[in-house]
């Protein structure tokens, strides 16, 4: 695990929470949700990977409208990626392959 990635994800994620809690109240509950695991990030206390369903906020993002706020999104997205380690797996390696053979095609 990358504590160091890890640590830059939940900043940005507090960041963003912080600034949305104050105007949606779902971000207010995202936030109370995952503050624990948030601070544990930041302070370096997570090195091991995290199983999927003990991260807390999942429900939060899908069943409120969270989603429509593109920083948000792409910071919770973030942070849980590093928490699962996801970044190493072979299906986002695959993933982002492809991403990068489109991307170098249009830019043709």
């Amino acid at each position: 695990m990358n504590i160091l990635k890890l640590k830059a994800t939940a900043i940005e994620l507090r960041k963003q929470l912080e600034v949305y809690k104050e105007k949606e109240p779902a971000a207010l509950d995202l936030y109370e949700a995952m503050k624990n695991i948030i601070f544990a990030a930041e302070r370096g206390e997570i090195a091991t990977q995290v199983e999927a369903r003990d991260i807390p906020g999942h429900r939060i993002m899908d069943e409120s409208n969270l989603r429509k706020y593109r920083d948000l999104s792409h910071a919770y997205s973030n942070f849980y990626v590093e928490l699962v380690e996801g970044r190493e797996s072979d299906t986002f390696k695959l993933i982002e392959e492809i991403i990068k053979k489109v991307k170098d095609q249009k830019s043709k």
